[in-house]
């Protein structure tokens, strides 16, 4: 039961992540679809561009996230320098320097931590004592009966651990307690409310049936009614005053000082998830108060901030998962995440979170890792397959990640050959030739006819990349022989031929990722290898089509790199 529920957590966790990359993706592209609409049949995109109505809410929106940042970052400092914290709030203008304006600031501003603010109010510095007596006198306990009063007065911050700051605080909230209801008649004077507030305050500490006595004479010499004491005995034994700082603060104070008993170990482990159910009930009720406005998102401007929050972490998940289950369905889970955040940095333009994504991509491709060929498993060939996918469908974006991509055909061909059993020696090359058919087939003879004069099996090929080892090799044409798939195969051809309709900066970033992969097989010192030497001289053919000024900037690219191949 406990393993399903984990599977269960676990598929949920990661479909709500997907489901979130999916909404940020599709945002954009209704975005396009409507922009594609609005200015369909003109012919110079940049004049649509151009005409397309500027936003003022933009740079509205921005000039807030900006402020926001500034103060997430105040509250931060604060948290851990509270003068510090406050001087920088103050010198962006949060917060004034009144101490009736600073008071009101740690009275409305729910981010900060209870326990500085706790900690600030009680300190004996004279300004902040007058801004700890502006805060108190913000309170209103008007025709309010003293338990609840206190409950109100605690709810805002939490009690400091020193004793003289506790006393300073409950010193002013007697005297502000008395001063709203100064015909309650109740008590002697202030002191005795100070009194009683100190008693309740160890009551909920420790809860004992001598608190009446205890309380005795307190009222200058005189008790209080036992009726009153026994009530508040009552509510505090139903409803104990909150004043502890919290599991998370807790579990920060344990961690220092806990050892390796497993009894230890579970107690931190249940803090822990009291501590991150406290804080998602406290997000929860702080959303669900706030007054603050609501966007609606009309520009990347809008959307970029949200990827930015979640795409760490999503790709953290998503690694994990991948790298660690095989769970068809957990692992095809981090599959589709791993499209949709490479899908959404491509069109947020977050260079990057692109590379992060394509390059953790390549890595579970297992293609580019030595002595890992072996341990090729179906999911990743899908990886091989999500690859080539994002190269054909997203190349207008990928810029400086073409390497990455272009450097995974370029093993995945040797993998290939492994795959298919064109790896056995140099003997079998013309009858492996043979079988080749098509445009290919004079550069795969030539490569084996290469390999032949040299007299060096394909083998000792792999040997020198450090991919494969004699007693490997036919655990890898198992492993290997579905990246030689059709769908594989078709998928690669394509990132070629549809290399054509790439845009004109796309295309110089494509050829110039195709010449450096290529210089890379060139120069590898056992076997030089020509396959994408052979792919650049037909992606020369594709794209000779392209108007002059676009060919230019492509053949400077691709001529500098045949003359050095020559």
């Amino acid at each position: 039961m406990l393993c399903f529920s984990e599977r269960a957590m676990r598929l949920l966790g990661l479909s709500c992540l997907t489901d979130l990359l999916q909404c940020l993706v599709d945002w954009f592209d209704v975005c396009e679809t409507t922009k594609d609409a609005m200015y369909q049949g003109k012919a110079d995109e940049d004049e649509a561009a151009a005409e397309l109505p500027s936003s003022p809410t933009v740079h509205k929106f921005i000039h807030l996230k900006q402020k926001k940042e500034l103060m997430e970052h105040g509250i931060m400092l604060f948290s851990r320098k509270p003068k510090q914290g406050l001087a920088f709030l103050q010198e962006h203008g949060f917060v004034g320097t009144e101490p009736s304006e600073i008071a009101e600031f740690l009275m409305k501003e729910e981010r900060l931590d209870k326990t500085v603010v706790g900690d600030f109010l009680g300190d004996p510095d004279e300004f902040n004592k007058q801004i700890m007596y502006a805060y108190v006198d913000d309170f209103d306990f008007s025709s309010r009966d003293f338990v609840s009063s206190l409950r109100i007065f605690l709810e805002k911050f939490r009690l400091p651990g020193e004793a003289q700051k506790i006393d300073r605080l409950m010193e002013k909230f007697a005297s502000r307690y008395c001063e709203c209801n100064p015909s309650l008649g109740l008590f002697a004077s202030a002191d005795t409310a100070y009194v009683l507030a100190y008693s309740i305050i160890m009551l909920t500490t420790d809860l004992h049936n001598q608190y009446v006595n205890m309380n005795r004479g307190i009222n200058n010499g005189a008790d209080l009614p036992p009726d009153v004491l026994c009530a508040i005995y009552d509510d505090i034994a139903a409803n104990e005053i909150k004043m502890k700082a919290g599991a998370s603060k807790l579990l920060k104070s344990k961690k220092a000082n806990v050892g390796e008993n497993e009894k230890q170990r579970r107690a931190l482990a249940n803090l822990e998830l009291v501590a991150m159910s406290e804080t998602a009930r406290s997000l929860m009720e702080s959303a669900s108060n706030a007054a603050a406005d609501f966007t609606s998102a009309q520009h990347q401007h809008h959307v970029r901030p949200m990827f930015k929050i979640c795409w760490t972490p999503c790709l953290a998940a998503f690694s994990v998962g991948l790298q660690a289950s095989d769970d068809v369905e957990e692992w095809y889970l981090c599959i589709r995440g791993f499209r949709l955040g490479v899908r959404a940095a491509c069109v947020l333009r977050s260079r990057l979170e692109r590379n992060a994504f394509i390059q953790a991509l390549a890595r579970f491709t297992l293609l580019t890792a030595k002595n890992a060929l072996g341990e090729m498993k179906e999911k990743n060939i899908e990886a091989i397959k999500l690859l080539l996918a994002i190269g054909e469908e997203d190349g207008d974006y990928l810029e400086d990640n073409w390497v990455d991509v272009i450097r995974c055909i370029s093993q995945l061909e040797l993998a290939q050959l492994i795959g298919t059993g064109l790896g056995t020696g140099a003997k079998e090359d013309k009858e492996s030739s043979r079988q080749c058919k098509g445009r290919d087939a004079h550069l795969f003879y030539t490569f084996f006819e290469f390999f032949k004069k040299k007299d060096i099996p394909l083998i000792d090929v792999m040997k020198s990349t450090g991919a494969l080892d004699e007693r490997t090799l036919a655990t890898l044409q198992g492993a290997l022989g579905e990246t030689s798939s059709q769908a594989v195969v078709v998928a690669v051809d394509r990132i070629f031929q549809g290399s054509c309709r790439l845009t004109a900066d796309a295309i110089v970033c494509f050829v110039r990722a195709l010449c450096a992969v290529s210089k890379e097989e060139l120069n590898q010192p056992a076997a030089p290898r020509m396959f994408l030497l052979g792919k650049l001289v037909e992606v020369a053919f594709y794209n000779m089509g392209r108007i002059r000024l676009e060919w230019r900037r492509v053949w400077e690219v691709v001529g500098e790199h045949f003359n050095m191949a020559g």
